[in-house]
């Protein structure tokens, strides 16, 4: 099972987090996302085509529209500004040392990314819908706040 599945699943387990220099190496696109690129929205469909993809986890939050997927042992691809900016991460070990908290803190070039996820119920400010985390992500000196859960 894979990392943020099983945290969800078993509430968030312990498990210390690794220094940088064991970080996986990762790298940055911080352009504008392809026209193929999924559009920014809390769709069922678009929750099932990230499922299909190996998404294990994903989030979405508004003014500015942004998308973040986590792809546990791979990838977290940030799309942000209503998808106009674009940065990817190899996606590393989460820190999951406070109890219902799952961090993953991440760099591509000169891009640095803090993402933090809060076991706490939010519901989409644009939808209304419901998701069982709250979700923050700092993208150089941005931040942005939405919510999330396991596709």
């Amino acid at each position: 099972m894979k990392n943020i599945a099983a945290l969800f699943a078993f509430g968030f387990a312990t498990a210390c987090a690794p220094t940088a220099s064991e970080a996986p190496p990762a790298t940055s696109a911080a352009s504008p996302a392809s026209p193929a690129t999924p559009a920014i929205e809390a769709s069922t469909d678009a929750w099932a085509n990230a499922r299909a993809a190996g998404i294990d986890f994903r989030a979405i939050g508004q003014e500015p529209g942004w998308l973040l997927e986590i792809d546990d042992g791979g990838r977290m691809t940030l799309q942000y500004d209503y998808g106009e900016s674009r940065a990817d991460f190899a996606t590393p070990t989460p820190n999951t040392s406070q109890e219902f908290v799952t961090v993953y803190e991440a760099r591509a070039g000169q891009d640095t990314v803090n993402v933090t996820i809060r076991r706490a119920p939010c519901q989409d400010a644009m939808s209304g819908e419901n998701f069982p985390a709250r979700v923050t992500v700092r993208i150089n000196d941005r931040t942005l706040e939405g919510c999330g859960k396991s596709p």
